[in-house]
């Protein structure tokens, strides 16, 4: 029999942000002093990216909650748990509403936001629009804000479909504005794992199998054809924000003369950016999917040296 006091509430460790529909779920203590982490996956991806490496492994969320930090793992709005949206008429301002609402209505205190590849963008309109609820950036191979172009290079478009060249790595993009976009295999071989010498090859297939579907107008705007990658149009929130930018060597969409730009512009807006590069510190070989390859564990260590310096001012 219940007694007359109110019985504890357990609360869910999943949830969605209301009006965008964004997916969420926490990992680690529901509190405690560490600050906490909050995963923004990329294009074509979703939060599990940071649950489980493409061969089987623990993920970086897991091992960080498991160490006691608390863990933000979402889904975009319109992609894996989030509510649906016709993904044909997303772009990245939607993506970009319902992080702030999420960080501003669900969240409510200051988190180390970790953005990955696409998810950059989004990132850096957090610490525009909500200074004082971003401790601080570790990006990994993240996309820059708009304010610096991005070379593309236009090979035919008929109004529906796009074929366009990423000059920076080379790759072929053909997207039609009217279905779900998916990435080809030239992206995936040529792009996404190129010639990582940490991706392990017999897992290229689990790799696929975990794409999502994603916005057309989404990857004209990140490759430059179109306008709508988010700009930063008052720079003051990164003031003293303390920025780290990691990357590896075999990643050709985030060579270390990219990285180098990405961060000589935070810094000129008044932010404490460094380009952690991999090779510098150890690690040869990494490609885009820095936190699911083989020494992924070994790069956590040093994600985590960047967590301490970021809260800590190191």
């Amino acid at each position: 029999m219940q007694s007359d006091s109110v019985a504890t509430v357990r609360r869910a460790s999943v949830g969605r942000e209301v009006r965008s529909g964004l997916y969420y779920e926490i990992l680690g203590p529901r509190s405690g002093s560490k600050t906490p982490i909050l995963f923004i996956h990329g294009g074509g991806g979703t939060g599990a990216n940071f649950r489980s490496t493409p061969d089987g492994r623990l993920g970086w969320a897991d091992q960080l909650g498991e160490r006691g930090y608390r863990v933000w793992v979402t889904d975009w709005p319109g992609a894996g748990r989030s509510g649906y949206k016709d993904m044909t008429a997303v772009v990245y301002s939607d993506i970009v509403d319902g992080y702030i609402n999420l960080l501003r209505d669900v969240i409510a205190e200051p988190v180390v936001v970790v953005p990955h590849s696409m998810g950059g963008a989004v990132a850096w309109r957090l610490i525009e629009a909500l200074p004082d609820l971003v401790a601080g950036v570790i990006a990994l191979a993240a996309v820059h804000p708009a304010n610096l172009d991005t070379p593309c290079e236009l090979i035919s478009d008929d109004g529906d479909v796009a074929v366009v060249r990423f000059t920076q790595t080379g790759v072929l993009f053909s997207v039609d504005r009217r279905v779900t976009y998916t990435y080809e295999p030239s992206y995936v071989y040529d792009q996404g794992v190129a010639d990582s010498t940490q991706f392990p090859r017999e897992a290229i297939p689990y790799l696929f199998a975990g794409h999502q579907g994603m916005s057309p107008r989404m990857l004209l705007q990140r490759v430059g054809l179109e306008p709508g990658l988010p700009v930063i149009e008052n720079p003051g929130g990164f003031r003293g924000k303390r920025v780290r930018i990691m990357a590896g060597d075999r990643d050709p969409a985030h060579r270390r003369d990219v990285e180098e730009r990405t961060a000589r512009l935070l810094n000129e807006w008044g932010a404490q950016a460094q380009v952690i590069w991999l090779p510098d510190h150890g690690f040869e070989g990494n490609g885009h999917y820095l936190m699911g390859e083989r020494n992924s564990d070994e790069v956590l260590e040093l994600f985590v040296q960047q967590y301490d310096d970021v809260v800590g001012g190191g």
